[in-house]
């Protein structure tokens, strides 16, 4: 029987190309100064916050087709002071000398940003200010041993028997009316209950001094589409656009010293204690669903909070005083304008 043979393949041949084609794009962007209609409207007093404002438009910012948002950067200046409304107080508990009673005294630094050194420096000043100065040898310090830790002394030259303890503000109180989610300053210092112990001298963990380490940028309005949830180990989880973290703040947060970037320098700055920009150009942005035949309004709230789910205003803005003087307080008017760029896709 005769079986045919099967020809030799040609390595000539093509298949037959097939164009695959990109989906098309288009920019949303988005400035936090464009909640002002004019500059004039952004002179108003008092002025206000980027971190929680509306864009309001007549017609629809963007029309449908489209099915997909994600954003591909941002550019957020950091204006947080790490030494705010949240974090500027703590009490100090002070035994001059073995027997005496405690006496509780409020120590207040200077509101704004400061380097780890600078905050030691602020809080020994201020107990040597206390009335009739219980303890003239105190000192705290930051980086002893080249690490990254507050250190404090009742008497540096270790000659009385004075101690001392840290206690944080009471929650919800005239003194701190803040929920118990809040960073205090006792909390900037790495301090634990071990410190809430009198004692002749004390060491906190490890911190850089952050009162904010990252913020979530949130938008209910480009977020209310998407099925899958975002989740968060925070005890309140909101669905954001983006997060931003202080650590990626760039060239010039860390001032370096002698030896540069250690902690025992007295520039040491980590990221947080002082004015930066941080950009962010997300290679993998978070995909946002969209539903095809629905336009992105024109309006459009964005609410920025802090790590702990507070919104970031809370930290920044002090009281306006209409008709007096002074006009703001000495903590109000923190806070960069920050820019997004949204990509929206067809597909």
């Amino acid at each position: 029987m005769f079986y045919p043979v099967a020809p030799l393949p040609d390595t000539n041949s093509r298949q037959v190309a097939q164009v695959i084609r990109m989906p098309s794009t288009a920019l949303l962007t988005i400035d936090s100064e464009d909640r002002h209609k004019s500059y004039p409207e952004g002179r108003a007093i008092p002025p206000t916050s980027p971190y929680n404002f509306t864009i309001s438009k007549t017609e629809s910012l963007m029309p449908g087709f489209i099915t997909r948002v994600g954003v591909s950067e941002v550019v957020f200046p950091w204006g947080i002071p790490n030494i705010n409304n949240k974090s500027s107080e703590i009490t100090i508990r002070i035994i001059p000398t073995a027997g005496d009673l405690p006496t509780d005294y409020l120590i207040s630094i200077p509101i704004g940003f400061a380097t780890p050194s600078a905050i030691a420096a602020y809080i020994t000043l201020a107990v040597h200010a206390l009335p009739g100065n219980p303890i003239p040898n105190f000192e705290m310090l930051y980086g002893t041993g080249n690490q990254p830790y507050f250190t404090y002394s009742a008497d540096s030259t270790g000659v009385s028997t004075a101690s001392v303890s840290f206690q944080p503000l009471p929650y919800n109180s005239a003194a701190y009316p803040y929920a118990s989610t809040s960073k205090q300053l006792f909390d900037v210092l790495g301090f634990t209950d071990a410190n809430k112990i009198e004692a002749e001298e004390g060491t906190g963990l490890y911190t850089f001094a952050q009162s904010i380490r990252y913020v979530d940028i949130v938008c209910n309005q480009l977020t209310n589409s998407q099925s899958q949830k975002d989740q968060t180990s925070q005890t309140v989880a909101r669905d954001m656009l983006c997060r931003i973290y202080v650590g990626d703040a760039g060239p010039g947060t860390n001032m370096g010293g002698a030896p540069a970037g250690q902690p025992s320098s007295n520039n040491f700055a980590p990221p947080g204690s002082l004015p930066t920009v941080i950009y962010r150009n997300f290679t993998m942005p978070k995909q946002i669903q969209w539903i095809p035949n629905q336009n992105i309004p024109g309006f459009l709230q964005f609410q920025v909070y802090d790590d702990t789910g507070d919104l970031l205003d809370n930290s920044l803005i002090g009281v306006y005083n209409a008709g007096s003087a002074p006009a703001f307080s000495s903590h109000f008017g923190y806070g960069f304008d920050w820019s997004m760029t949204l990509l929206v896709s067809e597909n």
